[in-house]
């Protein structure tokens, strides 16, 4: 009996269990020919067909369409492009019974969806999955499932670099992740929070997530480095400041960050060192795409966050400099540098003020050395000044100019313990030079440093 026959007559059968066992067993014969791909394809689209019928009843559709799909998904030699014709013709022949095949539905779409996913189409799998039916009421759903499937959307949303979308379904996620239990899941949840983040260009943020996510040992140690890799990247990137700064000296201090390929460039960021170009460059072709977009004034995150650090290195060096200068310690504009500098100091992450008249910046380094120390409660003097009266100077910042003589002796009173602690910030950087010296001196000459220590 040839294939249309049997089909026919599975579909005169009276009984239920007759007309199960009637396709199960076309089922099987037509995956027995299954090399013969365009036929086995072609034979399985008629066999949805004729199963799908209102005629046939829900029971024994349901139970075909179930068998259809376990069957299709275990053919090793049914090519994936066969397999996803299959899937879609199955999917459009219920498309208007959906609720009456919710659960085959949803089967059928995991499986297409990790047919796009292996393709690397992350759009198509992820729109896939976004059809599954989660919120009927014809059937109970855990919350764990919904959760994995909440999830496995973010992933894939942020493997297209649709982080706004991703959000959404990771907001539905969160409402019901405290009735999971599993651990994978969490650390998805977890890391996709992270991601999201990045990708918003919260850089601090998603910093702090990642380095947390890199101390769970249920993670591959390998992954791990990876994540603290990322968490890395991400505090190169952040805007300079104190936040950052203490992010930094955390990834810093963390001995794990020596085995990183950015180590070089934590390194001289956290002990605030001018970042050359070529190192800039080299850092910059390990980045993602969406950390390379273009900001409104037309430059990217890293520049942003490479001219604020070198902004706020050359506070920790000069009194004061000249805009000019300024725009060709940073490679920009003098007006850009201006412009950056003005906005640090207005949002209180670099601490001086502006002379427009004679094209000035000063420095109030005393505060930032506060900051460094870490002491609370220092005072920012910042502004952007400039008018008919002439230039101003911080009062705060060595070498600065316009203090009145009047106000002398109440300003060195109350600078004297800032200019302390700048001295004892100053010592620490120059013995910290000094040791970097002698370690490179003496791995180039071993011998005679052991000697002079020896001495």
């Amino acid at each position: 009996m040839d294939f249309d026959s049997r089909l026919a007559s599975i579909g005169l059968a009276t009984n239920q269990k007759d007309k199960i066992k009637g396709y199960q067993d076309l089922l099987a014969a037509i995956l027995e020919h299954q090399d013969d791909h365009a036929t086995a394809t072609a034979h399985l689209e008629l066999f949805v067909t004729a199963a799908t019928e209102e005629s046939v009843g829900l029971v024994v559709s349901r139970q075909a369409l179930t068998d259809l799909t376990a069957a299709v998904e275990g053919a090793a030699q049914l090519p994936a492009e066969n397999k996803k014709r299959v899937y879609k013709h199955a999917l459009d022949k219920v498309q208007g019974r959906v609720v009456s095949f919710e659960e085959q539905v949803s089967s059928i779409r995991n499986n297409l969806a990790s047919i796009y996913e292996d393709e690397e189409d992350w759009a198509e799998a992820a729109q896939v999955l976004q059809g599954i039916p989660l919120d009927s009421g014809h059937r109970i759903i855990s919350n764990e499932f919904k959760v994995g499937i909440y999830i496995r959307i973010v992933r894939l949303l942020l493997e297209d670099d649709e982080a706004i979308s991703a959000e959404a379904y990771l907001n539905r996620a969160s409402v019901l992740m405290r009735d999971t239990k599993d651990i994978s899941l969490q650390l998805t949840f977890k890391l996709s929070q992270a991601k999201i983040s990045d990708f918003k260009n919260k850089f601090l943020e998603a910093s702090s997530r990642y380095h947390e996510i890199s101390y769970i040992q249920d993670i591959d140690y390998d992954e791990r480095m990876q994540i603290l890799s990322a968490a890395v990247v991400c505090a190169v990137l952040a805007g300079a400041g104190p936040q950052r700064s203490r992010m930094l000296a955390t990834l810093y201090k963390d001995d794990r960050s020596q085995r990183l390929p950015h180590y070089s460039i934590l390194e001289k960021m956290y002990l605030d060192r001018v970042l050359r170009s070529n190192e800039v460059s080299e850092f910059a072709s390990t980045l993602k795409q969406h950390q390379l977009a273009l900001l409104p004034d037309n430059t990217t995150v890293l520049d942003r966050a490479v001219i604020e650090h070198n902004l706020l290195s050359a506070s920790k060096i000069y009194n004061n400099i000249s805009f000019e200068e300024l725009g060709a310690l940073l490679g920009v504009k003098a007006e850009q540098a201006e412009a950056r500098a003005s906005k640090m100091m207005g949002e209180g992450r670099m601490s001086g003020s502006i002379d427009q008249i004679e094209r000035l910046i000063f420095f109030d380094r005393t505060h930032g050395a506060q900051l460094r120390m870490g002491s609370a409660g220092g005072k920012a003097n910042a502004g952007a000044a400039g008018g008919a009266g002439g230039g101003s100077g911080s009062a705060n910042a060595p070498g600065a100019l316009g203090a009145d003589d009047d106000d002398e002796d109440d300003v060195n009173s109350h600078d004297a313990p800032m200019l302390s602690t700048l001295w004892d910030a100053s010592i620490q950087d120059l013995c910290g030079h000094v040791e970097e010296l002698v370690g490179v001196i003496g791995a180039k000459y071993p011998d005679y440093v052991a000697a002079k220590i020896a001495i």
